[in-house]
């Protein structure tokens, strides 16, 4: 079976990148793009939501040999870079891959190889948006999937592999408390919550295709049992999400519950939060 020495796990995390093409904001042109992407309001939103949200789940692993390179861009003005350094202090596993603009494939694939250490022979590379959270063993199950493909051979330095965990929560944050939380296992690949198997040179990674056209790209191993994502709606997501028609409620109790158990959050500070941080909806 590969050892970590083979198989490296690496995420990377999009934080107001002003690429070329990918997101909403880019419908403008770049100066007005800049404007919106980098609004005060807006910025001290995404980082409630990165600071409460996602690096919480990640700093919650049971295993935590892994990296996550964050992803901006050289506009990004000054006081928010400084920012982000300030938070690799505080979280070990946190890398920051500075680029001018560039497509969505070639600057995850640099931001990808940002994070390899030089010697794996494997990168299995992860995708999360700042305001998503992962199960507590994500990781350990990723690494775990992960390793087992490539021992069997389905995985290989020709043959890409993505590891899909179709099963979370999502959190409506704009409705009231008794009716924001809802359980769904997607009928597809979610970008959020998977992986994919790859050498450090290749030229594909996880963020390559949609998600809903995954399956019909490359191989997928898939689980959907276990809770493994959080995804939140907030009526300023970049992908237009919403919650899916066959979703199930989930009681506020154990949503709560969850939130703490499965994916290492503090439901009451993630409410004032949520009370605190600037409204940027517009």
């Amino acid at each position: 079976m590969p050892t970590r020495k083979d198989n490296q796990i690496v995420g990377v995390c999009r934080f107001s990148y002003l690429g070329d093409g990918g997101f909403q904001a880019q419908t403008q042109d770049a100066e007005q793009a800049a404007r919106v992407l980098y609004d005060t309001a807006r910025m001290q939103r995404r980082f409630a939501y990165f600071e409460n949200i996602c690096l919480p789940s990640l700093a919650a692993q049971t295993d935590q040999d892994f990296v996550l390179v964050v992803l901006t861009g050289d506009t990004m003005p000054l006081r928010w870079r400084k920012r982000l350094k300030g938070l690799m202090a505080q979280y070990p596993f946190l890398e920051l891959c500075t680029l001018a603009a560039a497509g969505p494939l070639n600057s995850t694939r640099r931001a990808f190889r940002r994070g390899w250490n030089g010697t794996a022979t494997y990168i299995t590379g992860f995708r999360i948006d700042d305001d998503d959270a992962v199960a507590i063993d994500y990781i350990a199950r990723t690494r775990e999937i992960a390793d087992q493909l490539l021992t069997m051979g389905w995985a290989d330095e020709k043959t890409p592999v993505a590891i899909c965990f179709h099963r979370g929560i999502y959190w409506d944050m704009a409705r009231p408390e008794e009716t924001q939380f809802w359980d769904y296992a997607e009928k597809e690949p979610l970008g959020l919550a998977a992986a994919m198997i790859t050498t450090p040179d290749a030229m594909t990674n996880i963020y390559r295709w949609n998600h809903r056209r995954l399956a019909s790209q490359v191989r997928c191993w898939s689980d959907p049992n276990a809770f493994m994502f959080l995804r939140t709606l907030h009526g300023h997501n970049d992908s237009g999400r919403a919650i899916p028609p066959d979703a199930r409620p989930l009681a506020t109790a154990q949503a709560h519950k969850l939130l703490k158990g499965r994916f290492g959050l503090l439901p009451w500070k993630l409410q004032s939060m949520m009370q605190q941080a600037p409204d940027d909806a517009t």
